[in-house]
């Protein structure tokens, strides 16, 4: 259910501010990125969220193979932690980025907290999914980094 909550979140960030991104499911996840991501307002309809920059922290707490209740058999599995170090609350978009080992992106899924209240962190874990790494073979996932993190209003 979680997922298809997630696969549903990252569609919309797709449509709005054009960055491909995956599905996730919510539970813990060190790097962290805040980039600014840009929106038009004339553009933006009723349906489409809109991107602002995001005061928010994304945390990988772990990530490895290993063998998942939800993710299944040998899963490339990351633990994350999305801090709102803003003075709202919001709904939040994380991107991540799995790497080969020449640091080289293979793909990308993405992470969403929605209605995260200020100073508060949302903990979850996700995998990629077979079509989410378009650039290599799953099992070859050496690593994972942050990218761009949204705030959504919708």
């Amino acid at each position: 259910m979680s997922r298809v909550r997630l696969a549903v979140g990252a569609a919309a960030v797709v449509l709005a501010a054009g960055v491909l991104a995956g599905c996730g499911d919510s539970d813990s996840g060190g790097e962290t990125s805040s980039k600014p991501a840009g929106g038009d307002k004339a553009a933006s309809a009723e349906a489409k969220p809109k991107a602002k920059a995001a005061p928010a922290e994304v945390k990988i707490v772990k990530s490895g193979y290993e063998n998942h209740d939800t993710w299944g058999e040998n899963a490339y599995v990351v633990y994350w932690e999305l801090t709102n170090t803003g003075d709202e609350e919001g709904n939040f978009f994380a991107g991540l980025d799995f790497l080969d080992a020449d640091g080289d992106v293979m793909g990308s899924t993405g992470i969403t907290a929605d209605k995260l209240g200020p100073g508060k962190t949302a903990k979850g874990n996700i995998a990629p999914l077979d079509v989410e790494i378009d650039k290599g073979d799953i099992n070859a996932i050496k690593g994972v980094r942050v990218g761009d993190i949204e705030r959504m209003e919708f």
